[in-house]
């Protein structure tokens, strides 16, 4: 905790943003963040003596969550839980969300995609509304019969329905304590928390496209990452390209999470890495090899030789 004078100096470091002398008047730019962020301690999920990193679910664990919210009729958190897991976006954006986002007020119809403005970075994500997504927030209508329409499609989606907070807006907090009581029901003994689920996105999606050499590309897009850099990089990513992510995941959900079928990871990219001193190397080999076998015309010889480069470069590439 800062000292009372340290909170002074910064105070001082903050009056040309707190008072305009010229017009006498306060200047609301960023001053409480500022202060809160610099004199106050930081707030965390970790708990004393435990470890705070929350770790992505593992695919059998997702099933087992989707079942407990069933059995135990947690409508509400079930629905948070699967926008997350199928729109990839933080617990705070999710939470947010009024019906107007996914029904079209003018026809009661589902849009193709929503539009959600990051209250972290205040960039805006356009996530597909996934089938399965779409399923959930039409089940989580009829078990709580609860009216999109109302307000004209101006409320909120997830609202305390008991308690002193009964009206407002579900917490984050509120969400976190329910997910590691989840958690902890069916039985998994690894930390999550708000980001697993979005975590867990981003890792189906890799997976899902082992051999797609934008994969990463595409994801950081999808998570609107901050750094400029990277956000440059992916000016010009198609549409359509983008939202077949979003199906993916969806058609995953039917196949794996709820269906029969038994995912496989997989370890192959088409991306190979390799040391520049031994991809030197390897062309010294082949320039070599190929000089050596100019004049012979087996193709039996040129095809040993070229697997011969081939095993060097597995064995080199950075795994």
């Amino acid at each position: 905790m800062n000292s009372v004078r340290e909170i002074s100096e910064i105070f001082g470091k903050q009056q040309s943003n707190l008072y305009d002398f010229s017009t006498g008047k306060l200047v609301e730019k960023d001053v409480q963040e500022s202060l809160t962020e610099q004199c106050l301690p930081k707030q965390t999920n970790k708990s004393k003596g435990k470890k705070s990193e929350v770790y992505t679910l593992k695919i059998d664990d997702v099933k087992k969550l989707f079942d407990y919210f069933e059995e135990n009729e947690l409508w509400q958190y079930q629905l948070m839980f699967s926008l997350q897991i199928f729109m990839g976006r933080r617990a705070g954006d999710t939470l947010a969300l009024k019906w107007k986002d996914f029904l079209n007020p003018d026809t009661g119809t589902f849009y193709d995609n929503t539009e959600i403005q990051e209250q972290k970075t205040g960039k805006i994500a356009t996530p597909k509304i996934a089938e399965p997504c779409k399923n959930f927030i039409m089940s989580y209508i009829e078990h709580t019969g609860i009216s999109p329409s109302e307000n004209n499609y101006e409320n909120p989606i997830f609202l305390q329905t008991s308690g002193n907070y009964k009206g407002r807006v579900v917490q984050v907090d509120s969400y976190r304590k329910i997910l590691k009581k989840a958690g902890k029901a069916v039985g998994i003994s690894y930390n999550i928390g708000t980001h697993s689920a979005r975590k867990f996105f981003g890792m189906m999606c890799m997976n899902l496209h082992p051999n797609d050499p934008r994969r990463m590309e595409v994801v950081q897009k999808i998570f609107n990452h901050s750094s400029a850099k990277i956000t440059l990089r992916y000016v010009g990513l198609e549409k359509e390209y983008i939202d077949q992510y979003y199906d993916d995941m969806g058609e995953f959900y039917n196949k794996y999470i709820i269906g029969d079928g038994k995912f496989e990871f997989s370890n192959d990219t088409p991306v190979v890495c390799i040391d520049s001193t031994a991809l030197r190397n390897i062309l010294q080999k082949a320039y070599q090899t190929g000089m050596d076998n100019s004049g012979n015309a087996d193709p039996k010889l040129h095809l040993v030789a070229f697997n011969e480069i081939m095993q060097l470069v597995d064995e080199e590439r950075i795994k």
